[in-house]
């Protein structure tokens, strides 16, 4: 694509891709409702209903660039938003354990193949501050879509636990908007092998911190349910609107952190970090619902200042390719920490003075406190802010 804007319909289809991009996180409220519908199930493989389609994701993400160098982005991105479409909504039919698991899997091999296309596409369009602001609104409009759908879910859970699933066509409709006004981008630039591009070492150091940043806001996400149900905060629903709401605190943070990162620069991850530490103490510490709900939703509008300022400076000062082959690694480490999570949390969990929730919450709070502390004194990569070309 040029340097120039694009048409208003396209950056449109182009920034709905971001609205779906956590759409495999909708049925992390059904967890208590999953665990009492298979109570043969262990916990941990239950956690994995949420998060196995990050991994599978993984697969079709790997061969990502090979494919759109063959086929181009726009029948990549039409094909993975309507296997996701078909995957994602089996669980309507079926209550067959193995074979939900399995349509979770299929679920994720779509996501895989659009997901990276909500930030590239950006970073190839835009330069500068405007690139750094619409990264921003990338992080905002990922969480307003996870917030509809999660306030949706609230709904549809009163009818039953599969009803949640029929969120998922909603993927069919923006595969129909990216058709009707997506238009098809030069191959040569906008995709390359992975290992074609080599990276500066300071960009795997942030391709690391991407990974814990996001196995810990994972922790908070998948024993949040657990949390509200042991200490009676709320019904299914009372929890899928926190959820709901959480992500609007998302959506501010991605509104403003442009502006924020004009004034704080490198200083907005350590506030970041900072701000969740306190709130995840809170969630820890507290036994009154109202305060809970005020702390996670605090939580996850603090600590999505931390997202856009990664990918911002990941991407700062790299050539084309380079940048598709960083965003390809972000995208890998956070799927990777999807699938771990579950594992690392219930492990640590076991550790600790309480329950194994309480134990997460306390690990979670000291590892943020700890990170926090370490940005401040090692700074992070400022990286110079290009402007245009």
């Amino acid at each position: 694509m040029s340097a120039t804007q694009p048409a208003q319909w396209t950056t449109v289809s182009i920034l709905s891709l971001s609205t779906v991009s956590g759409i495999s996180t909708v049925i992390t409220g059904l967890i208590p409702q999953l665990t009492k519908q298979f109570p043969q199930v262990p916990t941990t493989v239950i956690e994995w209903l949420v998060t196995i389609a990050n991994l599978s994701a993984l697969i079709t993400l790997l061969i990502n660039p090979q494919l759109t160098q063959k086929f181009g982005i726009r029948p990549v991105v039409i094909s993975g938003l309507l296997l996701s479409a078909v995957a994602g909504a089996f669980p309507m039919l079926s209550t067959n354990f193995t074979l939900i698991m399995l349509s979770r899997g299929i679920l994720g091999l779509g996501i895989g193949l659009f997901s990276p296309h909500a930030i590239s596409l950006i970073a190839h369009v835009y330069h500068g501050e405007r690139r750094a602001r619409l990264l921003g609104y990338q992080t905002g409009l990922s969480a307003l879509g996870n917030a509809v759908l999660l306030a949706l879910a609230g709904w549809l859970v009163v009818i039953s636990w599969q009803a949640v699933f029929w969120l998922y066509l909603v993927l069919a409709l923006i595969a129909v908007l990216v058709w009707r006004f997506v238009p098809e981008t030069n191959r040569q630039t906008t995709t390359t092998k992975l290992g074609h591009a080599k990276l500066p070492l300071s960009h795997w150091g942030l391709a690391g911190l991407t990974f814990i940043t996001y196995l810990l806001i994972w922790g908070v996400q998948l024993k949040l349910p657990s949390l509200f149900a042991d200490r009676h905060f709320g019904n299914a629903s009372s929890l899928n609107w926190t959820l709901a709401a959480m992500n609007l605190g998302g959506l501010v943070a991605g509104l403003t952190f442009g502006r924020l990162h004009k004034r704080l620069h490198r200083y907005t991850l350590t506030l970041g970090y900072a701000g969740a530490a306190l709130s995840v103490a809170l969630l820890w510490g507290t036994n009154q619902a109202t305060i809970a709900m005020g702390a996670a939703i605090f939580f996850n509008f603090i600590y999505s200042y931390t997202g856009p300022y990664l990918v911002f400076t990941s991407n700062s000062g790299l050539a084309d390719t380079q940048i598709n082959t960083m965003s390809s690694y972000l995208t890998i480490a956070t799927i990777i920490s999807a699938f771990f999570a579950p594992l690392v949390w219930n492990l640590l969990g076991q550790w600790g003075p309480g329950v194994l929730t309480d134990n997460v919450m306390l690990w979670i709070t000291l590892i943020l406190a700890l990170i926090a502390v370490a940005s401040v004194f090692k700074p992070s990569r400022k990286g110079p802010i290009p402007h245009g070309k």
